[in-house]
């Protein structure tokens, strides 16, 4: 087992996009405070990449917030999810790779606001079932 800490507020990149037009079309790119947070936090994590990333793993994800605005859990692990295979981590957030999530919110922490998250080995016999 594995356990990474993220510090600070995790935006959702699905739902912070911004619309740049290059040419007659519209591109969408996750916001400028997301594309902060990724580098921020890949430089907080970049010495945990393995030689070879993760294929099969269990993750539990438990959230700390910064206040008690309401926030979607999901689109937060989804983030996080992103920053593991664009730095390595995993080699996929497919459920074949993560074929089992557990999303928890622990709590406000003012002083410390984090993710914590667990990977686990998952059982090969269970994931060929």
């Amino acid at each position: 087992m594995k356990t990474i800490i993220i510090k600070g507020r995790i935006p959702s990149k699905k739902n912070s996009k911004i619309i740049v037009y290059k040419g007659r079309f519209p591109s969408l790119l996750p916001s400028k405070k997301y594309q902060e947070w990724h580098r921020d936090a890949s430089e907080q994590i970049i010495y945990l990449v393995p030689m070879k990333p993760i294929e099969n793993c269990k993750i539990k994800f438990v959230l700390f917030a910064p206040d008690k605005r309401k926030a979607d859990l999901t689109n937060k692990a989804e983030s996080v999810m992103d920053l593991f295979v664009d730095t390595g981590i995993l080699s996929d957030d497919n459920w074949f790779v993560v074929g089992d999530i557990h999303l928890k919110f622990g709590g406000v922490d003012k002083l410390n606001p984090r993710v914590e998250v667990g990977i686990y080995e998952a059982d090969t016999t269970e994931a060929k079932e």
